[in-house]
């Protein structure tokens, strides 16, 4: 008695119903790509530039004099202490003593301040200070975002410029 054996591949003639779709796996496969490199095109695009200034080549033509500025601001020895308080509803109160190489008072100075965010330049804003008592500036402040600030303050006074940068988190 003689068995005849057959193989499983003798049956098929033609390919597997499972092959069919292997072409619609790289259709799908592109398909994804496209749509997540169009996502990413998209949201490059549309969110921030990071440009951080809009005349870059004006101030790189001004370097020398921002360094020769920083030398004499380094040489008057001036300093400031700039604190943030009273942080209510996202408004608080910034103070600034203004201070000679001596600890002693500036006062008349034309001071501002000047808040950024890093993420965002749509909420930059430039508060003038006013002088409540000699070599103390101070100004109310609207944060429309609690978190990090940069707070530069800008003082000309005695004919002379100052700036410093600072950063402070405001936490509500």
């Amino acid at each position: 008695m003689a068995t005849h054996m057959t193989s499983p591949s003798s049956d098929q003639t033609g390919p597997r119903k499972s092959d069919r779709w292997i072409p619609w796996y790289f259709v799908g496969g592109f398909a994804i790509m496209l749509i997540a490199n169009i996502s990413l095109i998209t949201f490059s695009m549309t969110s921030w530039n990071g440009l951080v200034t809009k005349h870059a080549f004006e101030e790189g033509n001004n370097y020398n004099a921002a360094i020769s500025g920083a030398a004499r601001q380094a040489e008057l020895g001036w300093r400031s202490k700039l604190t943030v308080g009273g942080v209510i509803n996202q408004s608080g109160t910034i103070t600034v003593l203004f201070r000679d190489k001596d600890s002693k008072p500036i006062s008349g100075a034309k001071m501002s301040i000047v808040l950024t965010r890093s993420d965002r330049d749509d909420m930059d804003q430039t508060i003038p200070m006013a002088e409540v008592a000699p070599g103390e500036y101070r100004a109310s402040a609207s944060f429309p975002v609690y978190g990090r600030w940069q707070v530069r303050t800008i003082a000309h006074a005695m004919g002379d410029d100052y700036q410093t940068l600072e950063n402070v988190v405001i936490n509500p």
